[in-house]
């Protein structure tokens, strides 16, 4: 079983620096509704779009599915590809993107994985994920955060 969450922007997931206080509260929000799952679930493995290069880029120590995989003993990876796998392997769309990240998680089709993606990709990986033969169960998808709620400091 696949437990799929959405978020609409991915700065919600890492815990690089902020002041903006909308970002925290998001963080804050998303962080609790992932330590529920946790606890309510047997989760084998903690999934995500999201890559070493993309936290490394955030200026990120963790996100926060690393930081509770760490905690709790489960198994976590990152299933976006970094800029030389999307060269190499000719990802260049978010098909491909999404048949990259079931690849990432093609041998655990028999284990409860949580997942967190874009919520722009959230119906399209859902799609692909029951194709592929995976049981989803759809969950939350995030608040919008966009430009002017930085800007305006919401």
């Amino acid at each position: 079983m696949v437990h799929l969450i959405g978020v609409t922007n991915h700065i919600i997931q890492h815990d690089a620096h902020t002041i903006v206080q909308l970002v925290l509260d998001e963080r804050a929000a998303f962080d609790a509704h992932v330590a529920e799952l946790i606890a309510t679930n047997d989760f084998a493995l903690l999934a995500e779009e999201f890559s070493k290069e993309a936290r490394r880029n955030a200026h990120a120590s963790a996100t926060t599915l690393q930081r509770f995989a760490k905690e709790k003993g489960i198994e976590h990876r990152f299933c976006d590809p970094n800029s030389i796998e999307r060269k190499e392997q000719g990802i260049d769309n978010d098909n491909k993107r999404e048949r990259f990240w079931l690849d990432q998680i093609e041998g655990c089709k028999d284990c409860n994985i949580l997942f967190v993606c874009g919520d722009k990709l959230f119906d399209s990986f859902a799609a692909k994920l029951i194709g592929a033969g995976f049981d989803v169960q759809c969950g939350r998808r995030g608040r919008h955060i966009n430009v002017d709620d930085f800007l305006k400091g919401a």
